[in-house]
């Protein structure tokens, strides 16, 4: 018993001395910038493996031997700071911003926030004060020329049209090409309702995308590769737009912000000499007589009656100045556990074509409370309302655009009505622009939803367990009319249709971060997930034809009415981890794995795996280069993934019957209803589509960070692409919907910054980014070809061992060098086959920013840059015939083509006219001639802004003023396209880009913009 107690009191003894050798440090880590607490930032102490991390409220607690001398705490975007320990066993420490890597972080997949360096793919970052800086209603336009190998197309320079953004080129044949757009780690619907008429009949609607205020967003992150994006799923196959919105920070501020924008529209260039009528002769079409030409006389000395004719300009009296207001109210701040923002903004914009405007409520809520030590809460809603008046577009005769660009200058519209109560026109079978305006219209009223929801909860330092809840809920209520009277429309008498979109997605991730630092060069983390996405969309559609009561328009007012509801529903499942690890701050890798299960797919296929790895080198760690005044930093960087892709609308695995049109009759026909088996037969063996991407790329740093460079070089094959193919009619069906096709993209991306001025006073920022990107379709699963956009003829297509996006039609005839084959007329022979005219895809794109700022003066500009991709100018096309066009003004022109004439071989040297002649029987008759290159440089932006110092408000109600006037769009330079804009396509977001066919102008701008705060 003696011996036992012995043993016990040594025990005892050992026991109370190592105790004595341990110490348990506690404290908070704070930023100096606000004083908000930090969270995650690694602690370690200094001479051992030990290491914690600071939770959600910035404290921690680490055990340690009483002979530790130091901790040192790290955190990404601050400085690194080693603390000697002391007596106290209380550490309070404050971090200060790292000027050298600040605006380095960046949020990736999921929101989580990375240090650049370690990144191993490409990211490329756009502030929200850039967004907002742009003046742009529609978020995606203001990303154009920031971020290499994205390319943006607008659908025309109405108020609310619609804009599309590309990333690395088109991944899918038929499916969706536009990036997938995150809100906060939560997808979000950008699709485009479109027209019920088509977009070559009446032009498109707004993307989704606009319902985004810009004033809300902290920041947008483009994930490019498929390695930056695969944790989102397959959706993410074509790149992300991941927008991070602000946070509340701070004292209690209330700030208000208020700006004017006015519209000019773009015009292209028109003759301003030669009256209506033909071969000189006038056609009076004041007085009754028709003729759609204006190659009549010369207007200067026409008389009619002994008074001479008037002269009009038809589009600068058609188009009027736009004026947008846009206003914004914002509350925000914080306390030791909570953080709120409260945002409220109206847009209204009345725009450039009488009638047509579009109108944006938001409302946007954000708060985040610390429930307990571990916990912490986010919650977030955002509400929009918008409204879209707007007028067709396009190739149907509801265009007011076929009249007003093609209306000879002697013509005066008013009245817009006869005696009898018809339209007053110039030409037969077209409306008058003004009675359109007067009569026709579509409206579209969008409420939407937007609500996040987050929970965090830190059981231990090293271990966060994230749930978050989202959804996207919108209605859009759209109706349209056509009064009776209407020329060339549906019926005479008019028509009306209601379309009513009921949209719902639901989102649910639960994430599981684990990440450590193992010892002084060992860092690794690990993130587990699992997400759930449910997406239903109802279409209600009823239309009236046939309006029997004026100014009444409703369904019930129509003789001949139709109506259908369209459901569609689509979920998916994804399990995904992934893995990254960092030794010496040198050397990164990172390995992702997915697992997705949709319901578009065939049953046994409707599984598949994917994933990527990618890892980096810091070779400037190794050779000690931090201080070195030439490069301070380098990086090279490989990745490869392989993405499946389940990009198909639901039900394609199924043939369903459908209301047949029968010879333009579509049923319910007088009475009687009708359904017949779809000709498309729907393959019920379907599976993913895959994106399979290589990528590699090179960062560097030199003299201190004041210049940086990075080039990227990718490689992206996408394969098993679901496309509609034809098939033997003996099947009973003409086509089916099966994988059959593929293509390729790739390209070189290059990122240049430099800070050539650097003082106390005085900065100077450029940033230059440049893309150039190859693309073919390389199978079409047995199709010669396959239509986007636009008509047989001319129209975009996609052909086999040809770029995405190619211009078909007719053209003229060659020989075998190429060369323009004449006819012992002089003018160029006609080809009876119809080719490949043109094509889409640009040679290359390059965005130009710069900024320089002197105390609180700034200037800060944009260029935006395309070299080649054609355009089909539907418009010179058609007014090149009647006469309207710059081009056609000097009619007494001759000219010598340079070909073969091809009844005898020999160089053509015959000197011929292009009259009237020429033009209405040679040169429109050819879609050739409609093909146009449509490389443009743009001064997109330039900006001119004055912030207040502190010290002139002393003695003021305010704690920041400011003041900015921008000018969009100042300067455009295309000198291959007589159009409005070589940029804008009247298909929008849908495949098909660079057709343009009677759309509204793109728009010069000018902004005045004052914001203040409390």
């Amino acid at each position: 018993m003696k011996k036992l107690l012995q043993s016990l009191f040594i025990l005892l003894l050992f026991a109370s001395v190592a105790m004595a050798q341990e110490r348990t440090i506690t404290g908070t880590v704070t930023a100096k910038e606000d004083g908000m607490p930090i969270p995650g930032v690694s602690i370690k102490v200094m001479g051992t493996n030990i290491g914690v991390s600071t939770g959600a409220d910035g404290k921690f607690s680490v055990k340690t031997s009483s002979g530790a001398k130091s901790l040192q705490f790290s955190s990404i975007g601050f400085s690194t700071q080693t603390v000697n320990i002391g007596a106290s066993n209380v550490i309070n420490v404050v971090l200060v911003t790292d000027s050298k890597v600040l605006g380095e972080v960046v949020v990736t997949a999921l929101g989580i926030k990375r240090e650049k360096r370690t990144l191993t793919y490409s990211t490329q970052e756009v502030s929200g004060g850039a967004l907002v800086d742009a003046k742009e209603n529609n978020l995606v336009n203001a990303l154009a020329g920031k971020v290499a190998g994205v390319q943006i197309t607008n659908s025309s320079g109405a108020a609310g049209s619609s804009s599309k953004i590309i990333i690395r080129g088109s991944t899918s044949l038929t499916g969706e090409n536009g990036a997938l757009f995150i809100v906060d780690g939560v997808p979000i619907d950008n699709t485009e309702a479109g027209n019920p008429d088509g977009a070559l009949s009446a032009g498109g609607t707004a993307n989704r995308a606009i319902d985004i205020d810009p004033n809300i967003i902290e920041s947008v992150t483009i994930l490019k590769g498929s390695a930056a994006s695969a944790l989102y799923g397959s959706a993410a196959a074509r790149g992300v737009v991941l927008i991070t919105t602000k946070t509340g920070k701070g004292k209690p501020s209330i700030s208000l912000s208020s700006g004017i924008t006015f519209d000019t529209p773009i015009l292209p260039e028109f003759q301003d000499k030669y009256a209506q009528g033909s071969n000189g002769v006038y056609v009076d079409g004041n007085n009754g007589k028709l003729s759609s030409s204006s190659w009549g006389p010369l207007i200067d000395g026409l008389m009619v009656n002994g008074q001479p004719v008037q002269k009009h300009d038809p589009r600068k009296e058609f188009f009027k100045t736009g004026f947008t207001t846009d206003n914004t109210l914002a509350v925000n701040g914080s306390t030791d556990n909570s953080t709120y923002l409260v945002s409220y903004s109206y847009l209204k914009t009345n725009g450039t074509v009488p009638s047509t405007d579009f109108g944006r409520h938001s409302l946007f809520t954000k708060f985040s409370n610390k429930i307990t030590k571990d916990i912490t809460f986010t919650g977030q809603f955002n509400y929009i309302n918008s409204i879209n008046n707007r007028l067709a577009e396009g190739n149907g005769l509801a265009s007011p655009y076929w009249t007003v660009y093609a209306a000879p200058i002697s013509w005066n519209p008013f009245p817009t009505t006869n005696p009898d109560g018809t339209q007053r026109v110039y030409r037969a079978a077209r409306n008058n622009p003004y009675w359109l305006v007067d009569n026709t219209k579509f409206t579209s009223a969008v409420n939407r939803f937007l609500p996040v929801l987050t929970v965090s909860y830190n059981p231990l330092p090293w271990l966060t367990i994230t749930e978050r809840g989202g959804a996207d809920i919108y209605n859009d209520a759209s109706i349209y009319h056509e009064a009776p009277g209407i020329v060339g429309g549906e019926s005479a008498d008019g028509k009306v249709y209601d379309r009513e979109i009921n949209f719902k997605q639901f989102n649910n991730d639960i994430i599981v971060e684990a990440k450590k630092n193992f010892n002084e060069d060992w860092f690794g983390s690990i993130i587990i997930g699992n997400n759930i996405l449910s997406k239903s969309v109802k279409t209600v559609f009823d239309k009236g034809v046939g309006l029997s009561v004026s100014d009444f328009y409703s369904i019930s007012n129509a003789s001949t009415q139709i109506s259908s509801v369209t459901n569609l529903l689509n979920r998916k499942i994804g399990y995904y981890a992934q893995l990254n690890t960092e030794y010496k701050r040198m050397l990164s890798l990172s390995l992702t794995g997915r697992y997705d299960g949709t319901s578009v797919l065939s049953q046994d296929k409707n599984y598949y795996p994917y994933g990527s790895a990618s890892a980096a080198f810091i070779f400037s760690e190794p050779l000690h280069l931090d201080d070195n005044p030439i490069l301070n930093f380098g990086k090279v960087r490989l990745s490869y993934s392989y993405v499946g892709n389940d990009n198909v609308y639901p039900y394609a695995t199924s043939t369903p019957y459908l209301h047949p049109i029968i010879s333009n009759i579509e049923f319910p026909y007088q009475g009687q209803n009708g359904f017949l088996l779809s000709n498309t037969y729907g393959d019920p063996n379907l599976k993913n589509e895959i994106v399979k991407e290589f990528e590699t790329g090179l960062e560097l740093k030199m003299f201190k960070s004041r210049l940086s460079m990075e080039a990227t070089y990718f490689d992206r094959r996408s394969v098993d692409l679901i496309t509609t193919t034809p098939i033997y009619p003996s099947s009973g069906f003409n086509a089916a919907t099966i994988n059959a096709a593929s293509m390729y993209n790739k390209g070189v991306e290059l990122i240049l910054n430099g800070t050539p001025i650097k003082t106390k006073d005085i900065t100077w920022n450029i940033g230059l980014n440049f893309s150039k990107i190859k693309n073919e379709v390389t199978d079409l699963g047995g199709l010669d070809n396959i239509q986007f956009a636009g008509f047989t003829n001319p129209g975009i297509f996609a052909f086999k061992n040809q770029p995405y996006g190619v211009i078909y039609g007719s053209r003229y005839k060659r020989n075998n060098d190429g060369k323009l084959l004449i006819d012992d007329n002089g003018y160029p022979v006609i080809d009876d086959q119809l080719g490949v005219i043109g094509n889409t895809v640009p040679k290359w794109n390059a965005g130009l920013t710069t900024s320089f700022t002197y105390k609180g003066l700034s200037l800060s500009a944009v260029f935006d840059m395309r070299y080649g991709g054609d355009v089909y100018n539907l418009d010179g096309h058609y007014l090149d015939f009647y006469g309207t066009t710059k081009k056609t003004e000097d009619r007494t022109a001759t000219t010598v083509f340079d070909g073969i004439r091809e009844s005898d071989g020999q160089v053509n040297t015959k000197v011929v006219k292009l009259d009237q002649g020429y033009y209405q029987n040679n040169e429109s008759v050819v879609d050739e001639t409609g093909v146009e290159d449509g490389t443009y440089y743009k001064l997109r932006q330039l900006t001119l802004a004055y912030s207040f110092s502190p010290s002139l408000l002393k003695k003021t109600p305010f704690k920041g003023l400011s003041i900015a006037a921008t000018g969009r769009n100042l300067w455009v330079y295309a000198p291959h396209y007589t159009g409005s804009d070589p940029e804008v396509s009247l298909y929008g977001t849908a495949n098909g880009a660079s057709f343009t066919n009677f759309v509204t102008p793109t728009n010069r701008s000018y902004n005045l913009a004052i914001k203040v705060t409390f």
